[in-house]
């Protein structure tokens, strides 16, 4: 049995990665808010002293985007080759820093890396817990995972604010995508989806698009309880919902940002849908373990 000490331990790192997983439930789809959120979530997790957050540019570089415990005008001009091998990322700091110890954290989604996450401290080997202890490996992983997920959601929705309207450019830039993407007006109606969200419910999409949402997704002749597009048109704000759901075969999180016109009026939600059950199952099997050692 885990000590008192462990499972606090044990519950303020399930709470950390619980506001990195749900890191927009509560916000609206700010680019800087997730950036400062995600630095703050590494330097908590790791309890370091300084953290930055490194993600890919439109040069192909990865460079700094934000810092706690470092001034970001010491650090704004660092560029680091995206080109530069995987392995040589993680075993080499980031920046040039005085710190007795650095961790690199490779942030990835969907095979790809978007960047990482570099976290800084006075004491030498800090971070070597992180390296030698499977538990505390694992937990670093998961919430590189769900940092990486959140922003390049936003990235995403401010992608397809900018193609909502041309035909082309959605074909061309969601289609390839594995998430399902769709976007609903207010009477629960699917106005685009993409390929992916054909392909999960075996139709062709000029079935899809027309229909209501919970009929398509859940099967049902009326919207969930606790449905997030409700909840976004109400709020008028970003809303996570993670479901267990026997017709789409699966644990999901859906996330549903509020869609408005260029006059400023709410004319439906924008909804990313990603299959997490692997991820749950995985934490679950952690969780049970008998030998957790936080």
């Amino acid at each position: 049995m885990p000590s008192a000490s462990c499972e606090k331990n044990l519950y303020r790192r399930l709470k950390v990665l619980s506001d990195a997983f749900l890191l927009p439930s509560h916000r609206t789809s700010d680019y800087k808010s997730v950036l400062r959120t995600a630095t703050r979530n590494f330097k908590v997790f790791t309890d370091a002293d300084a953290s930055v957050i490194m993600l890919n540019s439109s040069k192909g570089d990865i460079v700094p985007v934000f810092s706690i415990g470092i001034p970001f005008s010491e650090i704004k001009d660092t560029v680091l080759p995206s080109s530069t091998r995987l392995k040589d990322i993680v075993a080499h700091s980031a920046l040039d820093v005085r710190y007795a110890s650095f961790m690199n954290t490779p942030l990835i989604h969907n095979r790809k890396l978007i960047g990482i996450s570099a976290v800084f401290s006075v004491t030498p080997e800090k971070f070597h817990k992180f390296e030698h202890n499977k538990y505390e490996n694992l937990f670093l992983t998961m919430l590189a995972s769900y940092t990486a997920v959140n922003i390049e959601n936003i990235t995403l929705i401010n992608t397809i604010n900018s193609t909502a309207t041309s035909q082309f450019d959605w074909e061309n830039t969601f289609n390839t995508i594995d998430d399902l993407i769709s976007i609903h007006d207010t009477d629960f109606n699917i106005v685009r989806a993409n390929m992916a969200v054909a392909k999960k419910f075996k139709t062709d999409i000029k079935e899809i698009v027309g229909k209501k949402c919970y009929k398509v997704f859940h099967g049902t002749d009326e919207p969930w309880k606790t449905c997030p597009h409700k909840k976004s048109l109400e709020s008028k704000i970003t809303c996570t919902e993670e479901i267990e759901d026997p017709h789409m075969g699966g644990i999901f999180r859906i996330t549903t940002f509020p869609h408005f016109s260029k006059e400023g009026r709410c004319i439906g939600t924008i909804h990313i849908t990603r299959n997490i059950t692997e991820n749950k199952k995985t934490l679950s099997q952690f969780l049970q373990s008998d030998d957790i050692s936080v």
